[in-house]
C-alpha cells in the first residue's frame, strides 16, 4: 500500500509539473518520454536491450534524462543467457544543430545490475556513460534518431556499449 501512496503523489507532483513547464514558444512541456531499442554488446555477449526515458529540456541546447533499462544477454562462453539492468541520469548537449536535425553528446552517471549467476560477489554498482546521438524530425513532437552509449564500470566482465534507435515523444 506504501507503494502505490508513493507512486500516486509522485504520478501528482509531476503531472502538476507538466502543466506549470511550457515552453515560451511552443504549446509543449519541456518534458519528452522515449524508448530505445539497441543491441547490447558486454565484452563477447551480445542481447537486446529496450529502455525507457524521461526528459527535461534545460535550455534550447541541453536536456537531462532519465532512465530505466533491461537487456536480455547471450553468453557463448558460459552458454547460458542473464538479465542486465541499467538505471542513468544521463545529459546531452546540442554541438551539431540544423532546423530539423541535431547531433547530441551524451554525459552521465549511471548504475548497473548483472544478474547473479553471471556475477556472484560483485554484481552492481556504478558506470560512466559516455555517447552520442542524432535526432531528426525536430519540428514535430515525435523525434526519431540513432543512439551509441558506451558505459564504463570497473566491476563489469566487459565493456558495455549500446547502439540502436530512439523514439521521443516532446509532451
Amino acid at each position: 500500500m506504501k507503494k502505490v501512496n508513493y507512486i500516486l503523489i509522485l504520478v501528482l507532483i509531476l503531472s502538476v509539473n507538466l502543466v506549470a513547464a511550457q515552453d515560451e514558444e511552443t504549446n509543449r512541456s519541456k518534458f519528452s518520454i522515449g524508448f530505445t531499442l539497441s543491441e547490447q554488446l558486454v565484452g563477447k555477449d551480445s542481447g537486446e536491450n529496450i529502455e525507457g526515458t524521461l526528459g527535461y529540456a534545460i535550455n534550447s541546447n541541453m536536456s537531462l534524462y532519465l532512465s530505466a533499462a533491461n537487456a536480455t544477454m547471450r553468453s557463448d562462453a558460459l552458454d547460458t543467457n542473464y538479465k542486465l539492468d541499467k538505471y542513468a541520469i544521463q545529459v546531452a548537449y546540442d554541438f551539431l544543430k540544423s532546423e530539423n536535425t541535431k547531433l547530441e553528446s551524451i554525459a552521465g552517471f549511471s548504475f548497473i545490475n548483472f544478474e547473479k549467476k553471471i556475477l556472484e560477489d560483485d554484481n552492481n554498482g556504478l558506470g560512466v556513460d559516455l555517447g552520442i546521438q542524432t535526432t531528426f524530425n525536430l519540428s514535430g513532437r515525435l523525434n526519431y534518431g540513432l543512439r551509441i552509449v558506451s558505459t564504463y564500470s570497473s566491476f563489469s566482465p566487459g565493456g558495455i556499449l549500446n547502439a540502436g534507435i530512439n523514439f521521443t515523444y516532446r509532451i
